[in-house]
């Protein structure tokens, strides 16, 4: 049903009667989504935010900074102090990361995770030359060091948030696991040289164990914690142990999904990033989430193409919560670098149909996924309803689902930049073509009247 309200005024009484899903219609609507930026990660990135005059343009579309380190941050800015204690490097070294946050090369071995008899051999990986060893957070050592890191951070800069990067269990990384140290030499394989080999799943009591110790860390830290990973599910839709962690610890403000819906450009390298069981995964976590009162960061840095922010778009209205979903982009401007797309101009509300628990609640009986809004904006001017659908077979088309809505355009967003401005001129348009009878595999379209 969609959200209606009827106000009823009579002498000396005003009745007002709200129906519907979602959030009431008189809501002020956000003349952006929220935004997350990180000036601090790198020069480049440091320019593109206060550089040329940017953060005149930029500031009205940031929310959250990451690891500022300026002046020109207004006392007012929520803030996050990022560290990874999970995948720690060192200072110094093979591997050594010229940038750690924090330095682990005086952790000792007990911070850890180590091959079975052989302590002095850690769980590792090598990441683009860089040593990263896996830390252990059941190991009070290992929690002992990072709340001091912690501690530290904030003495020298008092952050609303702390984010801690890779926050998942080693039974579920993406890339080579390594006992002890890998040759550093150019050419050498990701384990090569590493006494006890490639490191494979389980390791050390796999996610339970990992769970219980991260959430005995989160809760001593004091500032809520963001943290980057453990968003899925299983096949069954039952969420995994870190996503239940994000959705029931007090202290967890949210969970970062990296480089989540976007793949890799341009449309369509990588469909299977954006479609079939990552897809239904990543939805379900996020909606599990969500629907639990915690906030969703989106990092995405394949920014460049607009074909693929649109596409990408179609699938985060599935779960978008105006209050609730953030976008942390790369640069998006072509010229100024600024850290924001124009779609960033566009909000969502009072969906039709309650918050998602799960990919079955926005499923249409052909096979679509689909999700309505009664009001949609753009810079907080109102552009009537809108809609999301998407086919999330990678491999075969689907019919177009029955709406409540009649949708005869759907969106363009033409260049990158967020404004025409410093030479910039991305813009979008809700007069696009209508979305076709049958979806094409993977596809996905945000649909306006």
């Amino acid at each position: 049903m969609n959200c209606i309200t009827l106000r009823v005024t009579l002498p000396g009484l005003a009745l007002v009667c709200t129906l519907g899903a979602g959030s009431p219609p008189d809501t002020v609507p956000r003349d952006h989504s929220l935004t997350v930026v990180a000036p601090n990660d790198g020069a480049a990135a440091y320019n593109a935010t206060f550089g040329a005059g940017n953060w005149t343009a930029l500031a009205p579309y940031v929310d959250l900074l990451v690891a500022p380190r300026t002046a020109q941050v207004p006392a007012t800015m929520k803030t996050a102090r990022y560290l990874d204690v999970n995948l720690c490097s060192n200072l110094t070294g093979p591997g050594k990361n010229d940038y750690p946050f924090p330095d682990c090369s005086a952790w000792p071995e007990g911070a850890f995770y180590a091959q079975p008899g052989h302590p002095e051999r850690p769980l590792s990986t090598k990441s683009g030359g860089i040593w990263q060893r896996f830390g252990d957070p059941s190991s009070p050592q290992m929690r002992a060091l990072a709340l001091a890191a912690i501690d530290g951070a904030l003495h020298a800069h008092d952050d609303t948030l702390i984010y801690l990067d890779d926050a998942t269990p080693p039974d579920d990384f993406y890339a080579d696991m390594c006992w002890g140290a890998p040759s550093f030499e150019k050419g050498t394989g990701p384990c090569e040289g590493a006494p006890g080999g490639r490191a494979r799943p389980p390791v050390d009591g796999g996610a339970a164990a990992w769970v219980a110790g991260m959430r005995q860390l989160i809760d001593a830290v004091p500032r809520p914690v963001l943290l980057n990973g453990g968003l899925a599910s299983d096949a069954a839709h039952v969420p995994s142990p870190e996503t239940r962690l994000i959705a029931t610890d007090a202290h967890v403000w949210g969970a970062a999904c990296d480089g989540c819906f976007y793949g890799n450009s341009p449309v369509p390298k990588n469909k299977y990033l954006w479609s079939g069981p990552v897809l239904r995964t990543r939805l379900d976590g996020i909606m599990h989430v969500t629907g639990a009162g915690k906030n969703v960061v989106l990092v995405d840095f394949a920014v460049t193409d607009p074909a693929a922010r649109r596409r990408a778009l179609a699938d985060v209205m599935l779960f978008y919560e105006a209050d609730r979903t953030w976008f942390w982009y790369a640069a998006c401007g072509e010229r100024s670098h600024i850290q924001v797309c124009p779609e960033a101009a566009l909000t969502f509300y009072r969906p039709l149909r309650p918050y998602p628990k799960d990919v079955r609640d926005v499923a249409a009986a052909g096979g679509a996924f689909v999700r309505e809004f009664a009001a949609c904006y753009d810079a907080g001017k109102p552009v009537g309803p809108c809609a999301t659908v998407v086919n999330p077979e990678p491999e075969r088309s689907v019919p177009l689902p029955e709406l409540h809505g009649t949708y005869a355009h759907s969106l363009r967003i033409s260049g990158d930049g967020l404004c025409a401005c410093y030479g910039d001129t991305g813009s979008l348009d809700f007069d696009g073509p209508a979305a076709p009878a049958t979806l094409p595999a993977a596809s996905g379209f945000v649909l306006f009247r």
